[in-house]
């Protein structure tokens, strides 16, 4: 048994090192830094799609309280007061309705450009691309696509409410009884939510997004590592807000900084998933498939002899 255990400890840990291997094939500081740069402008107009979406179904003000509060766990006060700032500026815009339609047709489209970089990474870490360049009816799937995926966000963010409410519940019961034991549970029980929230997202990312499909328990498996690497992030990110001399360094852009750095560290983490759903799918003998307009495609080195001038 302890044999086998340790095989099979020996194996994943080559399987994350092929997956590494896998993703520095594909420049992932340049896929990584343009996701950060181009989520610096696409923030908002999510967010505003999140709000809109959730006060169909919740309290308006209870769900821009909590979407914040989750934000400021991950990239502090500063930063959020920040992306408020941005999105009262853009309220303000909303004078009558022909810039309200405008506006949100346009917030619309710089929220789904995101994710069509997002989708363009991956398909070039799991070389896989369209047959022919998509038409007008093939773009705007594509673009509805990356709507459902954040609306896939949203609902999540449901999910977690819920989540949150039950933990409230239980962890009054468990203080009654064991007042220590309560803060344990409570970050046990978190951690636990924060997880199986953001694996499921991560999950709907490479299975839906992307020009490739990859079995369920492919993409599972791929958003589940992706979320353990995710939440140690925030760890990291909160040592940070709590115990470096960022703020001196950086003044007033320290809040942006972190942010950038915590986007461009998320995307790192985003395509090593994608690297390791790749590497996962052909390991178990589930490769990745190409949807019917696309095809896998592989790039091969040469070497070219060229004639010294005389």
């Amino acid at each position: 048994m302890k044999v086998r255990a340790k095989t099979s400890v020996v194996h994943f840990a080559e399987l994350l090192r092929e997956s590494l291997t896998e993703l520095l094939k594909n420049d992932p500081l340049r896929m990584a830094g343009a996701t950060a740069f181009f989520t610096t402008f696409a923030l908002p107009p999510i967010l505003v799609i999140i709000i809109q979406f959730l006060k169909l179904i919740l309290d308006p003000d209870k769900v821009r309280s909590q979407l914040f509060r989750s934000l400021e766990n991950i990239v502090g006060p500063e930063a959020v007061d920040q992306l408020v700032d941005v999105l009262l500026a853009l309220r303000k815009l909303a004078t009558n309705w022909w810039i309200i339609v405008g506006g949100f047709i346009f917030l619309l489209f710089v929220a789904t450009t995101l994710f069509k970089i997002i989708k363009s990474s991956i398909n070039q870490v799991w070389k896989v691309r369209p047959v022919h360049r998509l038409g007008f009816a093939k773009t705007m799937k594509s673009r509805l696509q990356s709507i459902a995926v954040i609306l896939i966000a949203g609902l999540l963010f449901v999910i977690g409410l819920l989540a949150e409410g039950l933990q409230a519940f239980l962890g009054n019961y468990i203080f009654e009884v064991s007042p220590a034991l309560s803060f344990y549970f409570n970050s046990t029980l978190n951690y636990i939510t924060s997880i199986i929230i953001v694996t499921l997202w991560f999950t709907a990312v490479f299975r839906y997004l992307p020009d490739g499909k990859p079995e369920w328990r492919v993409a599972f498996a791929g958003g589940l590592l992706t979320a353990v690497l995710f939440n140690i992030g925030k760890i990291i990110l909160h040592w940070l807000l709590s115990y470096s001399n960022i703020n001196t360094v950086y003044g007033t852009s320290a809040s942006i900084v972190l942010l950038l750095l915590f986007v461009f560290y998320s995307a790192l983490i985003l395509y090593y998933g994608a690297a390791f759903t790749k590497c996962w799918g052909v390991q178990t003998g589930h490769p990745i498939i190409p949807l019917p307009h696309a095809m896998h495609y592989r790039i091969m080195e040469a070497e070219v002899e060229t004639k010294k001038a005389d």
